[in-house]
């Protein structure tokens, strides 16, 4: 018993001496597996952006401006889109000291009448009251409003922003303007615009 175990050894440390090979390789046979067919999904298409990221006057849709956020972030640039709500102050009574208004904002989107909240982004700074607009608006209906000097630095009060309008706005993206609006998907802090197309005034 001792001898046997003693050769098993040997041989298994002497692989290479033909006394403890095991038979020709020509007496082995080898069988041949089926090949493996891969059983995998088909690979999925992705659907197309649903608006390009910018437009051939370079400004940026809302959908691109959020796209490439780590590149717009705290940039100057332009952004297109449709109004699609705007801040309408609460009346308040002066004996109400709880009611207070915010200072005018609106809302843009990629699409007109777009009404999630996530697919719209905010714009502030345009004025720092709804009085003021409302006095610039009036004014300009009767062909009297003065924009103020542009060497002076102060923006002239948007007189016609209206819910519908395609507007391309110019200003900071940023994630908290300095009016304390603040968005964690960014909002544009207004610099200036250009209305694009105007719906028509209501009767």
């Amino acid at each position: 018993m001792k001898k046997t175990f003693t050769l098993v050894i040997a041989c298994a440390l002497l692989g290479t001496l033909t006394a403890c090979e095991p038979s020709p390789a020509s007496d082995i046979t080898i069988e041949r597996l089926p090949e493996v067919q891969p059983n995998l999904p088909a690979v999925p298409t992705l659907p197309p952006p649903p608006y390009p990221t910018q437009y051939d006057d370079s400004s940026y849709s809302i959908y691109g401006v959020r796209a490439r956020l780590r590149h717009t972030i705290n940039e100057e640039l332009t952004v297109t889109g449709y109004i699609v709500d705007i801040y309408q102050p609460p009346e308040c009574d002066r004996r109400d000291r709880e009611c207070r208004a915010a200072a005018p904002h609106m809302w843009i989107a990629d699409a007109r009448g777009e009404g999630e909240r996530a697919n719209q982004m905010m714009v502030v700074g345009y004025a720092e009251n709804q009085a003021s607009i409302d006095e610039a608006v009036e004014l300009a209906a009767r062909g009297r409003y003065e924009p103020p000097d542009p060497e002076s630095g102060i923006l002239p009060i948007p007189t016609d922003f209206a819910v519908g309008n395609k507007v391309k706005v110019t200003g900071r993206f940023t994630r908290m303007a300095s009016t304390g609006f603040n968005s964690s998907e960014g909002l544009m802090e207004y610099r200036g615009h250009e209305t694009l197309e105007a719906v028509e005034p209501a009767e």
